[in-house]
């Protein structure tokens, strides 16, 4: 007895989804039954600590230039300008450590005549609220990809749209006096080891992973 090519090409398909069927029962079954067991489970994810995700600055922005909660012009205010290195006249700024590479002198940006403010290359003054200014007499390459976002802080949004883009000043990242970034905790690595920890604290595998966690 010979089959119709019609009939015969029906039976494949319908043989095939019989065996997927099967296969999708008996995997029902190992898993209602639990016939593999649970292997040890893997290891805790360490909470991450608060700091890691501060939004704020390293720094807080000064909006008025101060010292010891006094304003400059409270002891500067006067014709004169100001001469001489200010470590050597009292005992009011002995404890600012100027570390600012080859700048060592304090008027090469503090503006002699209005002390609250800062000096340019021609002897005009810059306000604090254009800080960036001042930075960009000493780092203008800096300054340039400052301006484009590729050095430095922004935050807001990017679809101005939805609100603001706020780009964060040199100094809110950068002590002025001693802008050399002190050394940093780093956050823990991503927990990315599918691994599972087996009796006595190894992780299975680890002796064809050269022991790594």
């Amino acid at each position: 007895m010979t089959l119709d090519r019609d009939e015969g090409s029906k039976r494949i398909p319908l043989a095939a989804a019989g065996a997927a069927v099967a296969c999708l029962l008996a995997l029902a079954v190992v898993f209602t039954k639990d016939l593999i067991g649970k292997g040890p489970g893997r290891d805790d994810i360490p909470k991450l600590s608060p700091e890691y995700a501060d939004p704020s600055t390293v720094r807080k922005v000064r909006t008025e230039m101060t010292f010891d909660g006094a304003p400059c012009q409270a002891c500067h205010e006067g014709a004169e300008p100001l001469q001489g290195n200010p470590h050597e006249k009292g005992i009011f700024h002995e404890h600012i450590e100027l570390k600012h590479g080859r700048n060592q002198h304090c008027f090469n940006c503090h503006h002699r005549m209005q002390p609250a403010d800062f000096s340019n290359f021609d002897g005009s003054p810059i306000k604090l609220d254009n800080i960036q200014l001042l930075c960009a007499k000493c780092h203008g390459t800096i300054y340039r990809d400052w301006g484009l976002g590729i050095h430095g802080r922004r935050s807001g949004f990017w679809d101005t749209a939805k609100g603001p883009l706020k780009t964060q000043v040199c100094i809110a990242c950068h002590n002025p006096h001693w802008p050399i970034f002190k050394p940093l905790k780093a956050a823990p690595p991503p927990h990315i080891n599918p691994r599972t920890r087996a009796k006595g604290g190894k992780t299975a595998g680890a002796e064809n992973h050269g022991g790594l966690d």
